[in-house]
């Protein structure tokens, strides 16, 4: 086998190689099957505000039940303190870790509104 056989033998081969090697990043991030770490990141930070929003606009039900507040009382803008005083109150109960305290609250007031 001569040299120019091999050559043209392995041709596809480098072909496919180096459109592979252009192609795949490409594709793998636009499919979203590759994530930077930034993004995965955001994700589970944005989970864990969720997460606690939750646990907090459940809180507020529950405490406003046990008062016999009407949680539709707290809606609209021009019931905004008092919102936030709930939502105030309730974060000394959950346990935030300080980063996303204000996430937490901000969302939590959201969900009340």
């Amino acid at each position: 086998m001569t040299f120019d056989q091999v050559l043209e033998r392995t041709k596809p081969y480098a072909i496919g190689l180096v459109v592979g090697l252009f192609a795949a990043p490409i594709i793998g991030f636009n499919a979203g099957w590759i994530t930077t770490t930034t993004a995965s990141t955001q994700a589970a930070e944005e989970a864990r505000v969720t997460a606690l929003a939750g646990i907090c606009s459940s809180a507020a039900g529950r405490m406003a039940t046990a008062s016999s507040t009407d949680l539709a009382a707290l809606k609209g803008y021009d019931n905004r303190a008092k919102r936030d005083e709930l939502v105030a109150n309730i974060m000394t109960d959950i346990q935030v870790p300080a980063d996303i305290l204000g996430r937490v609250s901000t969302s939590c007031s959201r969900s009340l509104s």
